[in-house]
């Protein structure tokens, strides 16, 4: 499983790079329909290039903060770990910046977040997952239950982390494994190793 952190313990979220757009990111203090790329940079006290360095946009900052998370967790399940400790996990994480999306998306209709990108990302990780660590075959059922369930999964997070309701780890893991279709769920699932029992 990919780590939060590199070997040795430093964490990736200390990296320089992921630190200036940690920095951009928590200078958001309102809707992007409303806060200027100026703004942004005064709040950040950083120059307009540094941001243009980092994004070609000031609405893909919740864009690459979403898909940045999902490689620790979401991403690795199926692969390295399954559905109840990748949900929970990937919601510990990105829940950290809560407040951010709650101020940043909550009125956005110009870009409107997680319509687009982001769905596509991540069906497209469950089909290299399907394909790549379970080496199941994609028929046209399996096809349709992955390209509709990614974009459920995203609009529920989405809503989630833009509303106001208390954050329950356990609640929400709970409520997204219940509507992973059976059949893709149970394709995702790591079979135990192979251990011969002790005689």
């Amino acid at each position: 499983m990919i780590q939060e952190f590199y070997g040795g313990g430093e964490s990736i979220f200390d990296s320089p790079e992921i630190k200036t757009k940690l920095k951009i990111l928590h200078a958001v203090d309102k809707s992007l329909d409303r806060i200027t790329i100026s703004e942004i940079c005064e709040n950040a006290d950083i120059s307009r290039q540094t941001f243009y360095r980092h994004f070609k946009s000031k609405y893909d900052i919740p864009s690459w903060h979403t898909i940045f998370c999902r490689q620790f967790y979401l991403n690795e399940i199926g692969r390295t770990i399954n559905w109840e400790i990748g949900y929970y996990q990937h919601l510990r994480l990105i829940t950290q910046e809560r407040d951010f999306y709650r101020k940043s998306i909550q009125y956005t209709i110009n870009e409107p977040f997680g319509q687009t990108v982001i769905p596509e990302s991540r069906k497209n990780v469950i089909f290299e997952t399907l394909i790549n660590w379970r080496h199941v075959n994609i028929d046209h059922n399996m096809r349709f239950l992955v390209e509709t369930f990614s974009k459920l999964e995203c609009e529920i997070l989405n809503d989630w982390l833009r509303s106001e309701r208390e954050t329950d780890l356990t609640q929400w893991t709970n409520d997204l494994l219940s509507i992973v279709p059976v059949k893709l769920y149970k394709a995702m699932l790591i079979p135990p190793s192979d251990k011969k029992p002790k005689s």
